[in-house]
């Protein structure tokens, strides 16, 4: 980053960054008894989200609970044991008013989390990026920028190498050098190389155009394996003299040991009409170093009321089975803001065209800020946000079995947007002070930054397991949060066949309805959230599917109605329609089912002065065939 204030409009990419003198957007149904099917299969395996094929097993905060401003974060899974994660980031300490780098590791699949190390060297640690590479050895790389008076220099400031050999837990600094702004890094071996070495691709500040405005473009350098050794800084040919801004995104590793960068480089020096226009490309490198730069795509980014900001979230990600590199990034097309996906079968020296990567709703909604993965099996997994920012939360978890639609999603985070000073925390408080110049007075602000996350991350270790790395409000201070999510194999398809109503039985007497682990109000959405499940309290298996009923859903509240997705059209109790593949099996005297997510939404809210505390109160059924 440049030498301004992490907070400060300095650039054109890179989620919302405010001035001193101005905020800038860097540009970047009730009384009805409803019937459907509740899935179990013979193992009662159902995701707690309502997906039939992903399971959250759990959803955990990586920070503490004094929560902070989240800023700048990666997640790195180790290649040779899925119980080894990191986190690498910035930390920003408000009573210090200061960003110090932080490392963060799991050894059990980041079900719990322990800080591992921090960087204080100066009052502005920033830049950071992380990597593993061979035998559980790991690399931390932590800018530290010169402080003045309370402003950072960077031109003075120093890039430390740091390096673990026991899979992110202890570290040692290893080497030293130049400063390397928006730095990301991935370990390497290409073909014809002696040895495998850390990449760090970093935007080279240093470079102007003909008219000496400025003009930057992508440097690197690399680290041995051992961490002694670093390289000279080099410029990559093909970069320099014609972006206002460059910035490698993410950075992997094929298969044959070749590394490849991700970039997005802004074309315009100001907005016209709003929106400004930015290159997504890529960079490989060979034994002898970089070969030059292929643009993938054009994107375009609107400034005001963002219909898409442009960030540094564009993803790459590389489908080690089928040796394929995906790299997916967000466009304004048709007044919304869309995910474009596109891949490459050569080692992302040809791409295809990009296509959008929607859902199932007929009318495709804004999505943002794509961070993408590939598991071992080839499915897509995308960590997106449900909204431009400007408050924590609205994350979910997609996969995609095609790349062209999106099969299943669970929220992760719900949205909510909190700008009352109630809602504010010393935790998010930054004081900026421009010194006097000759006969004008200083300035000092103190700005309060609830989200500011320029960069998420997601990663999918050797076991086939996603895991995304979000925001989260928390309990009103921001929390840095991480899951393990699985996948279930999916069922084969069969037939769609209407059922007639003589043909379920109702079991509800033979179930017992629990509490399934969440019960949330969303004020966003005014929906009102409840997990339950099903206990099998009879004597003998029942046979699955289980179809459920909601009858008489009411609210103190207004009219509710449940907005869960049923499939297709149907009447009951003439007959059923059910088009998802099912699996047959039974349900064991005392087995219980997975947790069913339903959605309730308040669709008219009742505004009467009658005491009121019901939520929600509804009838339940349960129905199996004969």
């Amino acid at each position: 980053m440049e030498n301004q204030h992490p907070d400060e409009g300095r650039h054109p990419i890179g989620g919302f960054w405010t001035n001193a003198n101005a905020l800038v957007h860097a540009s970047r149904m009730a009384g009805l008894t409803l019937f459907f099917f509740v899935f179990v299969g013979a193992r009662g395996i159902v995701s707690s989200s309502g997906s039939r094929h992903l399971t959250v097993q759990w959803n955990v905060p990586v920070t503490s609970p004094g929560g902070s401003l989240l800023h700048w974060y990666e997640l790195k899974a180790d290649p040779e044991d899925g119980n080894n994660l990191i986190v690498c980031g910035a930390r920003r300490d408000a009573q210090d008013n200061a960003y110090y780098g932080v490392v963060y590791f799991s050894h059990d699949g980041g079900r719990s989390w322990k800080t591992a190390l921090e960087d204080h060297r100066s009052t502005w640690v920033s830049e950071q990026s992380c990597a593993f590479g061979k035998r559980h050895d790991a690399y931390f790389i932590s800018e530290s920028s010169r402080v003045i008076d309370g402003r950072p220099h960077h031109e003075l400031g120093t890039t430390h190498v740091f390096m673990s050999s026991d899979a992110g837990e202890s570290w040692e600094e290893a080497r030293k050098t130049s400063w390397a702004d928006y730095s990301s890094s991935t370990f390497g071996n290409p073909p014809g190389s002696a040895a495998g070495r850390l990449y760090v691709i970093y935007q080279d500040l240093k470079k102007v155009d003909g008219t000496g405005a400025p003009s930057n473009a992508l440097g690197f350098f690399t680290v041995s394996e051992d961490g002694k050794r670093i390289s000279a800084h080099k410029t990559i040919p093909g970069t320099e003299g014609k972006y206002r801004g460059i910035y490698p995104t993410s950075a992997v590793t094929l298969g044959d040991g070749t590394p490849i960068v991700l970039f997005d480089a802004g074309l315009d020096s100001r907005p016209a009409n709003g929106l400004m226009r930015f290159h997504v490309g890529v960079v490989r490198f060979n034994s002898s170093g970089p070969t030059k730069p292929i643009v993938i795509a054009t994107h375009r980014a609107r400034y005001q009321t963002p219909t898409c900001p442009a960030t540094l979230s564009n993803s790459l990600a590389y489908d080690g089975a089928r040796g394929w590199l995906y790299a997916a990034y967000n466009d304004a097309v048709r007044g919304r803001c869309a995910i474009m996906l596109t891949h490459s079968q050569d080692g992302g020296q040809t791409w295809s065209t990009p296509q959008e990567l929607s859902g199932s709703e007929a009318v495709s909604s804004s999505r943002y800020f794509p961070l993408l993965a590939v598991n071992e099996a080839g499915v897509l997994g995308l960590l997106w946000r449900g909204n431009p920012g400007r408050s924590p939360g609205c994350w979910y978890f997609s996969i995609s079995r095609d790349g062209l639609k999106l099969n299943d999603t669970v929220p992760l985070s719900p949205c909510r947007r909190e700008d009352s000073l109630r809602d504010q925390s010393s935790a998010y408080l930054a004081t900026i002070i421009n010194q006097a110049d000759a006969h004008e007075a200083a300035s000092v602000q103190v700005l309060s930054f609830r989200d500011r996350l320029l960069k998420a991350g997601i990663t999918a270790s050797p076991d086939g397991v996603f895991h995304p790395l979000w925001s989260a409000l928390g309990d009103g201070d921001g929390e840095l949060r991480t899951a393990r999510i699985t996948i279930g194999q999916p069922s084969p398809s069969v037939p769609s066949q209407p059922i007639r109503g003589s043909a379920l039985e109702d079991v509800t007497d033979k179930f017992t309805v629990l509490y399934g682990g969440e019960q949330r109000i969303d004020h966003e959405t005014k929906s009102l959230m409840l997990d339950i499940s099903f206990r099998n309290r009879s004597s003998v298996s029942i046979p699955v599917p289980l179809y459920l009923t909601i009858g008489s859903a009411a609210s103190d509240f207004g009219d509710i109605k449940l907005i869960n997705s049923v499939p297709r059209a149907f009447l009951w109790p003439d007959n059923l329609d059910f088009s998802p593949p099912m699996r047959t099996g039974a349900l064991a005297p005392g087995e219980t089912t997975a947790p069913y997510h339903l959605v309730f939404h308040f669709a008219d809210e009742n505004h009467s002065r009658v005491r009121k505390n019901i939520l929600l109160e509804m009838k339940v059924r349960l129905f199996s065939q004969e």
